[in-house]
């Protein structure tokens, strides 16, 4: 190999290492040249064999402990990641050792399993045994275990017919059972022939998207059972406006118009169970009014299931909100921001998410707001605005740039009149006017449509030529 082909390929390693490389990494090596140097340089940064990142890394090895509600695999990535740094500075761990620490850091959910490996007929447990054992539990629970998402009602009771007597009839003949549906006599309910044929209609009919259901179903006797049931058919751009989370969030990266990858910690689930925040940006909604709304601080959650816009983030920065009729509307002063139908329980969004280049052009809250307050002063001029946005006149919030208007434009202009001048003149022709004007509709005896004159201011005298 060459001289030049080594320098090619130690460059293409170099930048291949720089791109896996975090910002806040990439600024302490971004001076090295070369894959050696960049190398030494990382292992002097993170990888230096001294007490101390021993002792840290023997702390998070001992006290790992595995949230409950999060996969098994995420756990076992995080513990393997601590058992390669720590070879990395010459410290070796027994194999029946990250055994003992990996069966001790699962949950209360996992205590017979543990039981199992702990104490039971195996003299020597191997690592990779265990770690398949875990991903095999978690497969066949998600199996055994799976339950289709969605709310259901159930609800018993007597029916009570115009017309019936009593209740005490005998349940051992069929041919006593009136149908409650179809009032024929000779079978009950669950084997009504009619009642059967619409349900299938209604079946092959129903909408894929029909957000509730209900089923009608009959026992044995007189108890007729009331099944509704909410199939929640999630799309990746719907929204749900909710009072309980405390940011904005959303589980897809590739919604974000802006994105910043940040470690800002956890989100506490309804049952404790914690997501990890792993970034932050802003979400672009094209509203039904054709709009663009931005969400700014949008937290990236990837094991979220749901896109979540916080009505307390919303209010904290002025805005309103209000539930009549099933709508849901966020409003500032009286502009209406968003609005959202209520299907179920949830208030889902009316707006779809804005991704790459957009024609529309996108309104920020407060240059909504510095338009309404123009357009409610009379198109206001932005200076007006500022001194009365510091008296306090507008708001707590402030006044952003505006855009340009051109209804301020054509409604505030005016015609500008000539400036009076004196001329003195001492003879003829030292000062003249000239004029020329045209084109004529109509042409003249002689074809021509444009005239100019001349005038002497000293004499008067006025010189009229065709032209």
């Amino acid at each position: 190999m060459t001289d030049d082909q080594w320098e090619e390929l130690d460059e293409k390693a170099l930048s291949s290492i720089q791109l896996c490389l975090s910002k806040e990494v990439l600024r302490e090596v971004v001076n090295e040249t070369t894959v050696a140097k960049l190398w030494l340089k990382l292992e002097t940064l993170y990888m230096t064999k001294n007490l101390a990142n021993k002792l840290r890394l023997k702390e998070r090895i001992y006290t790992i402990r595995m949230v409950e509600g999060t996969p098994i695999q995420s756990n076992l990535d995080e513990f393997n990641s601590i058992i390669l740094d720590l070879e990395n500075i010459d410290v070796k761990i027994d194999d029946e050792d990250k055994v003992v620490l990996l069966v001790v850091s699962l949950p209360s959910t996992y205590e017979h399993f543990k039981e199992i490996m702990l104490y039971g007929n195996n003299n020597i447990l191997y690592f990779e045994d265990v770690k398949s054992n875990l991903l095999s539990k978690e497969k066949f629970d998600l199996e055994v275990h799976f339950v289709d998402k969605g709310e259901g009602l159930s609800a018993r009771g007597r029916t009570q017919e115009k017309g019936c007597t009593t209740h005490k009839k005998s349940r051992g003949h069929k041919s006593n059972k009136t149908c409650r549906y179809c009032k024929k006599s000779g079978h009950e309910i669950s084997d009504c022939f009619i009642l059967r044929k619409k349900q299938e209609k209604q079946e092959k009919g129903k909408s894929p998207q029909s957000p509730e259901a209900a089923n009608i179903e009959a026992d044995s006797g007189d108890d007729i059972t009331l099944s509704v049931v909410s199939y929640n058919k999630r799309s990746k751009t719907e929204w749900i406006i909710d009072t309980g989370c405390t940011f904005h969030m959303c589980p897809y990266k590739d919604l974000f118009t802006i994105f910043e990858p940040v470690d800002c910690g956890v989100v506490l689930m309804g049952n404790d169970a914690q997501c990890k925040v792993v970034g932050i940006g802003t979400v672009q909604i094209k509203t039904n009014d054709g709009v663009v709304r931005t969400l700014a601080n949008v937290r990236y959650i990837p094991d979220l299931k749901r896109n979540l816009i916080s009505l307390g983030t919303l209010e904290s920065l002025g805005c309103k909100y209000s539930a009549e009729g099933g709508v849901l509307k966020v409003s500032k002063g009286y502009l209406v921001l968003l609005k959202a139908n209520r299907i179920g329980n949830l208030y889902v969004l009316q707006g779809t998410v804005v991704t790459g280049p957009t024609a529309v052009s996108s309104s920020m809250l407060e240059n909504d707001v510095t338009k309404l307050w123009q357009m409610c002063l009379g198109h206001m001029s932005e200076k007006g605005m500022h001194l009365l946005s510091k008296q306090g006149s507008l708001g707590k919030q402030g006044i952003s740039k505006l855009e340009f208007c051109k209804h301020c434009v054509f409604g505030k202009q005016k015609k500008v009149s000539f400036s009076t001048a004196t001329h003195r003149t001492k003879g003829i022709l030292d000062y003249i006017h000239s004029d020329l004007w045209g084109p004529s509709k109509v042409a003249s005896y002689g074809g021509h449509r444009y005239m100019m004159t001349i005038i002497d201011v000293f004499s008067r005298k006025v010189w009229v030529y065709f032209l």
